[in-house]
């Protein structure tokens, strides 16, 4: 009995088959590459989800550091502290000095 070896015979049926294992190899790499990018993309929605958060956080912070500013400048706040912290007085007619620019 002759011995046949399994690479004599898949050299001798390489040129019959050479397309289709060639096909074949390509639909392996295009299916690890669709894979692969699918992972990718999953990442960048899950970095760009925790950037709106970020942001969506920013935001409130913003809109309350703009009410603080609000409710620290009011012109009642302002003239209380005034008068109590600084012992300022607004000033009678008399006393009150205008300047004008030449």
């Amino acid at each position: 009995m002759s011995q046949i070896r399994l690479t004599q015979v898949i050299l001798a049926d390489w040129p019959r088959f050479r397309w289709p294992v060639l096909l074949l190899c390509l639909c392996v790499l295009s299916a690890l590459a669709v894979v692969q990018l699918s992972h990718h993309n999953r990442l960048l929605v899950n970095a760009q989800n925790q950037l709106y958060q970020q942001r969506d956080a920013l935001d409130v912070e913003w809109r309350n550091l703009l009410l603080e500013q609000r409710a620290l400048s009011e012109h009642s706040r302002v003239e209380d502290i005034a008068s109590s912290r600084l012992r300022m007085q607004r000033p009678s007619g008399a006393r009150e000095v205008v300047v004008t620019l030449p």
